[in-house]
């Protein structure tokens, strides 16, 4: 059909491209206005310029906000250093696990030994209504509490593409806030008023401690959920004929494995305590395995023998803080030994251990070592859920309050 006039009026578009063709080709006439403006001495400029934006530099204005902006991570950086500093962070674990512990802190281990002291008062018998409420607290931590969040996608290693509907239920960090806080309560209602009294209980303290190691400056940030600390040093008579584990040789790795150099850093030790609090000493410090927070640096499962790994480093680290807080940064062979006792837990296994610190000279493996005794892998319970619609608890471990009495009593 023939664009006509009479098409363009029915058709609403074709007038439209219709009339952008001629306004498009629209020729300005000349006007003679600029002629005359030129002879009058007024300046004409011409438009396309006059709207073209100048580049105007804007001075940076403080803004009081929520938080103070983070100085850009580059040399001008008051905490940038040239020298690397091999970082170990409370959310990763080592790749040799409690071998490389010992190598970086230059520990012999005395495994499945504790103090003859912390042994004898694990024996002693609590009382029923103890055990009850350790019960309820199991099941509080891990069926009663009402929170419902996204718990990790289940994968199935036979079907790894298969999506599994996801669950709802208590996260493994509050099972483990809930279930240590309630037994800490019962130990202190169940302990004398003098002993309740001489202690402090802090939540969530950090502890960073920064040490050379054979011309490697390495640095441990450490986490206590639960720090318990007390008006004396914490002593422990311990005994000479006990078989320990060596420190063991790593080759072909080295001992900064799966450590990230950090240009970034403090190189000063700190412990949450200063000298001037009366109740400052270390005694007792909970740590928290999160399945969900703790992993390798190169994002492979974390094996049983790192978890025993993070028990020793984390120790080590309040231990040496305090000491270097007590004798000096300087410190090498320590005047008295630090004891320092240590609950590592998931909210079902636990594992205690218990450090002296002799030395902060952590290079080779000859002269003054550490000492780690420790007990690993006591079961609290096999299980707790619904079933059939009522609660359940299933195999019960009354050893494991016992021995946790025992850390706080010695």
């Amino acid at each position: 059909m023939r664009l006509s006039p009479v098409l363009r009026r029915q058709h609403i578009d074709f007038m439209f491209k219709k009339h952008w063709l001629v306004q498009g080709k629209r020729i300005p006439i000349e006007t003679g206005a600029e002629e005359k403006l030129k002879k009058k001495g007024i300046k004409v400029e011409d438009a396309l310029e006059f709207i073209k934006e100048k580049p105007v530099k804007h001075e940076r204005i403080q803004i009081v906000g929520p938080y103070e902006r983070p100085l850009p991570l580059d040399e001008n950086h008051p905490e940038y250093k040239e020298i690397p500093c091999y970082t170990l962070k409370h959310t990763n674990v080592l790749l040799e696990g409690l071998s490389q512990a010992q190598v970086l802190t230059k520990t012999i281990v005395a495994d499945g030994t504790l103090p003859p002291k912390i042994e004898e008062l694990a024996q002693l018998p609590a009382p029923a209504a103890i055990h009850e409420n350790v019960k309820k607290a199991i099941l509080s931590a891990n069926v009663f509490d009402c929170e419902q969040k996204k718990l990790p996608k289940i994968k199935d290693p036979n079907r790894p593409a298969y999506n599994f509907p996801r669950i709802l239920g208590i996260t493994d960090r509050r099972r483990n806030q809930i279930l240590t806080n309630k037994l800490l309560q019962l130990v202190e209602k169940s302990s004398d008023s003098d002993v309740t009294q001489s202690k402090y209980v802090v939540n969530d303290v950090e502890s960073n401690i920064t040490f050379n190691k054979e011309g490697d400056l390495i640095q441990f940030q450490e986490l206590s959920h639960i720090l318990v600390t007390s008006n004396k040093p914490v002593k422990h008579s311990v005994e000479n004929d006990i078989p320990f584990v060596e420190i063991p040789d790593l080759f072909p790795v080295k001992h900064t494995v799966t450590l990230p150099p950090e240009h970034f850093y403090k190189e000063d030790s700190s412990y949450p305590f200063q000298p001037s609090v009366s109740v400052c000493h270390p005694h007792t410090t909970w740590l928290h395995y999160n399945a969900t927070e703790v992993s390798n640096v190169y994002e492979t499962p974390v094996t049983p023998h790192q978890i025993l790994g993070r028990s020793l480093t984390h120790a080590f680290t309040i231990a040496s803080a305090y000491a270097k807080q007590l004798y000096g940064e300087d410190t090498k062979d320590l005047p008295e030994p630090v004891y320092i006792n240590c609950i590592q837990t998931d909210a079902q296994n636990y594992h205690f251990g218990v450090l002296e610190l002799n030395t902060l000279d952590v290079d080779g493996t000859e002269g003054t070592k550490n000492v780690w005794y420790c007990k690993n892998n006591l079961k609290l319970y096999d299980s707790s859920r619904y079933f059939s619609g009522m609660p359940v608890l299933e195999n019960y471990n009354n050893k494991v309050y016992g021995y946790i009495n025992a850390f706080y009593n010695s």
